[in-house]
Order: structure tokens, then C-alpha cells, then sequence
């Protein structure tokens, strides 16, 4: 049988093997039917008579290929299919495939690979090519790879596979390229030590409609902020008709709510076939409190992992236009209207207007997926040798914004406080380091000093929440260099990686992969920051 005994096996060059870019026919520019030569590494279509790849193979005398889909080899331009143990290398890194057991020993089993071009590297921790300027786009890649929930998610395709999206939808490539992604980046047999991000960038460009461009640099915030709520909306899918039917019903009986009015209302909402005939609001049910209502749609991984929750509390001040714009009219003279002549009043007006119901305190709760923390303004001056002064701030001065009792003004001439309510797995810091205004760009310099284990939270707290644990060790720290200007900066991101033995850490930019201190990190001119919440108690208690 000449499928398991192809006399072209030897021709293979696994050296020029690379399956990170996109699946285009290199004549045609066709994405169907691509077949990949495993002499040359280029991608072609079709294997017919006519097809490119049929007329690469009679060219130039190479034979062996592979469907890109399907992960059949096939022997051109006899076209027969070649069945042999010894490929099943390339299919593994064309499509990595995890188990339970695999995953569960990444944090395990740390140990260093080598690759088929001889280089080491720990899985996990490879580069990622620049194209040409979306390095703001590998630090966030690489960052969220390093989120155990998140990474063992998408390790796993049959997680997602089953997820339908209406017909013509593209935001399902979002959760299929970075699945791929992070199969590859934790990919312990792969021919080389980088990974290039070609179709997860291609997927971002298309499903954000160019608002984040691989040519143009761009705020990785602002990324990191689409893709969650991008992701998130892509991994809930659609529902079956039935399924669908019959978690509702479930629903109402099994908690009961009391509201009918709510009933209705929540049932339209959440009702994604119209012809149902199920009214909930004309069943009897029980009466239990409101606070025991839940929301239908389960939480996707992403909310899960990243959204945790906080009261705000907001208050309106009068302004001075406000107080100054009281005027006196007597009804007797319609015409006739006296106006103060100083821009202000006794304080007494301003005390009776702030008993109005319009400036009393209201509170709402809110999710939130990261928390803003404001940096002081950087000095105006420089010391007495003529330098820049650099100041220093401790990461629990930034924190105090939002332990319940420090107000923010904001421009409409509301106060506000934040006080949180539920702390999430993975807890998102985000370094307001940039100021934007029309003419240009400035960054403020300031050195966050951090500790990067065993952070508590507990001041943060609201005193009614019920969170057991308020300690967080920091995982991944995206770090801003050089000018704040468009393309004349760059970005880069240290990389905790868990192990069995003393944790590591590596800093990452772009292709470059390096071993850092802990104590540098800290130097560092912060951005975005992922703490992890500890499990168990607090640090100092299970020391004591």
C-alpha cells in the first residue's frame, strides 16, 4: 500500500514549516480548500488537476502536503494519501491539542523544551513577532495567557467549538484565533521558540473595524477593555429552542420570584423566541425577597474571572453659577427684578439648597473589570542639578480612592466615592500615566512602588460585604518606555510564571524573552497591572 509507504517522507523540511500565519492560497489568495507544502512551507489550493497546489507539485518536484482543515497528508500529483506515524508531529503543531492531565501539569511540571531548530524555552513563555507596530497588542496577549482560568478555558477547543453565532457573524473568529494562540503559546513540542500572532491581529482588525490596527500603534487599555467585553458577548452564542424553553421554566419555579411586573418584564428581555407560548407572570408563585432574584443568562468566563463589583456613591454640589444665579422678584411688580450685586451668598442659601432632593446622596452598585487608579500630578520644576524630578507614590495611596470615605470630584460638579462590594479572581489595575488633550500627548513619570506578593485589600472593603479573602499576588505588569507620542514608545510586559518551585519572573517584548528580578519590576514605569486573589486565609495568618 503505497499510502503507508510514500517515498517522499525524507523531502519534508520541518525548518520551514510555519503555520502562524494566515490560510491563504499564496496565488490565489483563496481560503478554501488550502493545502500546505511540506518541502517549500508555501500555502496553496485545491489538489486537483487545475489547482495550484497540483501544478507547485509537476513545477517543482515536491510531493508531500497537507490540508490545513481536514490535517490529511496527501501525495501530489499522484493524489493519494499518505498515512505514516512519523507526521504526527507536524499535525500536533499545526493544531495542539490539550487533555485534563496535559493542563493540570503546566503548573506542575515546569520544565524547558527544545525545539525543532534547537533552541530551549519554557512553554508559556515565547516571544511574539512585531509585525510592525503592534506591540501593544502582544503585551495584552501575553498578559491574559498567563491567567490560569482563562488559559486552561481555551486549552480545552471543545469549551467553545459548540458556541453558534448568527450567520454572518465574525466575532466567533475572536474566540477561535485566541484559543489557537494559546494552544501555541503553551505548546511543548512546537519547531520553534515564537509564535507569530498574524490571525489572532488579522481577527482583532476585522472584528473592531480597524479601530486597532497592526501598522498603527494604539493604547493597550483600550484593547484590553474591547476585547473582554468583545470575547465575552462571542462566548455566549445562541440558544436552542427547547434548552432555552426549559431553563426558563426551571427558572421560575426553582426561585420563586414574587414581582410579576418583574416576571414580565425580565422574561422579555431574556425571551429569544417570540412564539413562545409560556406566560410566568399567570403562574402562582411564592413570595420570597428581591434580593434572591437571579439573572438568566449565566456569567461567561471572562465576568468570571475579571468583574468584580463596587457602590458609588454620588452627590451634587452647587456651583458657583448655581448659588450667584439666585435673583429676587416681587409679585406685586412682575417687572420689575433685582439681582445680587456680589457673585456669591451667605452660606446659608447654599446649605438650604443642598437639602434639595436634587443634591442628596445617591448610591447604585455596579460591575466594573478594572479598577482606574490616578496618578499625583508629576512637578513642575527640576532639582538643583537641572534633572527631571522622578517622584514616588505608594500603590495604597492610589488604592484609597476607593475605600468608601475619599471623594472624587468630576466635572459636572458631582462628588463621588467608590466602595467595593465583591473582589474578583483576577483583579485588573489600570495607571491613569497618560494625559490626552488636542494639540499633544503627555506622561506623567511617576514610580508606582508595589509589592508583588501578599497585597491586602481589606480597607477597600464595604463593611456589609461578605469577601473572605482580600489578598492578591501580582501576575503579569505591562510596562510603557520612551516618548507617550504615537509609535515613538513601546511597550513590554513581566510574566509571572507559576511552578512548583520559587515562582519566576520574565519580561517579555516582542521576540525577546529575558529573566527578570522582582525588585526591578517595581522600577518600572507601570501601565496595566493583573493581581490573583490567594486562596485560603491571608498570608500573615497562615505564617502565624
Amino acid at each position: 500500500d503505497r499510502s503507508r509507504s510514500c517515498p517522499y517522507l525524507d523531502t519534508i523540511n520541518r525548518s520551514l514549516l510555519d503555520f502562524d500565519f494566515e490560510k491563504l492560497c499564496s496565488v490565489s489568495l483563496s481560503h478554501l480548500n488550502v493545502y500546505a507544502c511540506l518541502v517549500c512551507g508555501k500555502y496553496f489550493q485545491g489538489r486537483g488537476r487545475k489547482s495550484h497546489a497540483y501544478t507547485h507539485s509537476v513545477e517543482f518536484n515536491h510531493h508531500v502536503f497537507l490540508n490545513l482543515y481536514t490535517l490529511k497528508f496527501y501525495c501530489l500529483p499522484d493524489n493519494y494519501m499518505i498515512v505514516d506515524s512519523s507526521l504526527e508531529d507536524i499535525t500536533y503543531v499545526l493544531n495542539p491539542t490539550f487533555t485534563k492531565p496535559d493542563i493540570r501539569q503546566l503548573s506542575s511540571d515546569a520544565k524547558l523544551m527544545r525545539a525543532y531548530d534547537g533552541t530551549t524555552y519554557l512553554p508559556g513563555i515565547v516571544g511574539l513577532n512585531n509585525i510592525k507596530a503592534n506591540d501593544y497588542c502582544n503585551v495584552v496577549l501575553q498578559a491574559l495567557s498567563h491567567v490560569p482560568p482563562l488559559r486552561n478555558y481555551f486549552l480545552r477547543e471543545e469549551n467553545y467549538s459548540h458556541i453558534k453565532r448568527p450567520p454572518g457573524d465574525i466575532m466567533i473568529l475572536l474566540s477561535q484565533r485566541f484559543g489557537e494562540l494559546i494552544r501555541k503559546l503553551w505548546n511543548p513540542r512546537n519547531f520553534k521558540a515564537h509564535v507569530s500572532p498574524h490571525e489572532m491581529l488579522q481577527s482583532i482588525v476585522l472584528c473592531s473595524r480597524k479601530r486597532f490596527q497592526i501598522t498603527k500603534q494604539g493604547d493597550p487599555l483600550d484593547l484590553l477593555t474591547w476585547f473582554l467585553n468583545s470575547m465575552n458577548v462571542a462566548l455566549n452564542g445562541s440558544k436552542k429552542r427547547n434548552s432555552s424553553k426549559w431553563v426558563l421554566v426551571h427558572f421560575w419555579w426553582a426561585h420563586f420570584l414574587a414581582d410579576k411586573e418583574l416576571i414580565n418584564q425580565h422574561f422579555n428581555l431574556n425571551t429569544f423566541f417570540k412564539n413562545t407560548n409560556f406566560t410566568p407572570a399567570k403562574t402562582p408563585i411564592l413570595t420570597l425577597a428581591k434580593h434572591q432574584y437571579h439573572p438568566l443568562v449565566n456569567l461567561g468566563i471572562l465576568t468570571k474571572t475579571f468583574q468584580g463589583e463596587m457602590k458609588i456613591y454620588s452627590r451634587k454640589i452647587p456651583s458657583p453659577e448655581t448659588v450667584s444665579s439666585i435673583f429676587f422678584h416681587f409679585p406685586n411688580c412682575p417687572n420689575i427684578t433685582y439681582h445680587p450685586i456680589f457673585p456669591f451668598q451667605p452660606e446659608d442659601i447654599k446649605q438650604k439648597l443642598l437639602k434639595e432632593a436634587e443634591y442628596q446622596e445617591t448610591m447604585e452598585r455596579s460591575p466594573f473589570l478594572y479598577l482606574a487608579l490616578d496618578l499625583p500630578a508629576a512637578p513642575l520644576y527640576k532639582d538643583e542639578l537641572e534633572h527631571n524630578i522622578i517622584p514616588q507614590v505608594p500603590l495604597a495611596t492610589l488604592l484609597a480612592k476607593f475605600n468608601g470615605q475619599s471623594e472624587k470630584g468630576k466635572r459636572d460638579s458631582t462628588m463621588k466615592r467608590f466602595e467595593i462590594t465583591r473582589l474578583p479572581p483576577y483583579l485588573i489595575f489600570y495607571i491613569k500615566r497618560f494625559t490626552k488633550n488636542l494639540f499633544f500627548i503627555e506622561k506623567n513619570p511617576t514610580i508606582v512602588n508595589f509589592p508583588v506578593t501578599n497585597i491586602d485589600l481589606e480597607e477597600l472593603i464595604a463593611v456589609d460585604a461578605d469577601v473572605p479573602n482580600t489578598c492578591y499576588d501580582l501576575v503579569a505588569n505591562i510596562v510603557h518606555d520612551g516618548d507617550p507620542n504615537e509609535g515613538k514608545g513601546s511597550y513590554r510586559v513581566h510574566i509571572l510564571h507559576q511552578s512548583p518551585v520559587p515562582n519566576k519572573w520574565y519580561e517579555l517584548q516582542d521576540l525577546h524573552v529575558s529573566d527578570i528580578l522582582p525588585q526591578m519590576i517595581t522600577l518600572s514605569e507601570a501601565y496595566i497591572q493583573i493581581w490573583a486573589l490567594r486562596k485560603g486565609k491571608k498570608a500573615d495568618q497562615e505564617n502565624a
